[in-house]
Formats: C-alpha cells, sequence, structure tokens
C-alpha cells in the first residue's frame, strides 16, 4: 500500500526515506543509550547503586574534612539566617544613622 502511495507521488519518496532514517537514527540511539549509558540501570541484580562506585580523585581532602560540619547546615535553616541577616542590616542602618548625626552635629557646630 505504501509502496503504491510513494509511487503514484514520487515527489515524496525523500520525505519518506528522511522520516525513515531519523526514526531509525533514534531507535538506535535509544538503544545505545539504553546499553551504554551508566545512568540507566536495566540489569537491577548486577549492581542496585552504581552510583556509589564513584571514583573520587581528592581523597585527601574528604580526609581532612572529618569531624568538621557540613557546610549544607548553612542552607537547612534559612529562618535563622534571614533573621541574621536582618538584625545585621538594621546594625548597619543604626551605625550609618548615627554617623550621619555626628557629621550633622560637627557641621552645625562650626
Amino acid at each position: 500500500m505504501a509502496a503504491r502511495f510513494v509511487a503514484s507521488n514520487p515527489a515524496l519518496a525523500p520525505l519518506f526515506a528522511a522520516v525513515g532514517a531519523g526514526m531509525l537514527g533514534a531507535s538506535w540511539f535509544g538503544f545505545h543509550v539504553l546499553k551504554n549509558n551508566q545512568e540507566v540501570l536495566i540489569a537491577r541484580g548486577a549492581n542496585p547503586t552504581p552510583w556509589n562506585n564513584l571514583y573520587s580523585p581528592n581523597a585527601e581532602f574528604w580526609k581532612s574534612r572529618v569531624g568538621m560540619p557540613d557546610p549544607r547546615s548553612a542552607f537547612a535553616a534559612t529562618t535563622d539566617a534571614v533573621m541574621r541577616a536582618e538584625m545585621k542590616v538594621q546594625d548597619v542602618a543604626l551605625k550609618a544613622s548615627a554617623k550621619v548625626h555626628e557629621i550633622k552635629e560637627r557641621a552645625v557646630g562650626r
């Protein structure tokens, strides 16, 4: 049926060839990714957690961090950080207004 359609409309033959090649290439690429990509896990029995086998070229750095606090904890309590930042802003604003008042007093006192 498709051969008769292409025979009756020969101008569409390159379109069918291009679409067919695209579908074949997309199918091949999908199979290639499923077969070769490390992030895709099809055989669960082999190793269910392959991401735990990562190589760290900086082993001494991680050994030196033992006992140090986790830096991600600074982002865990965002409300505390926001409150501390607001207090700093208020403190800076208070110091700035005191400095402005001091400069005004010096200018008026002359």
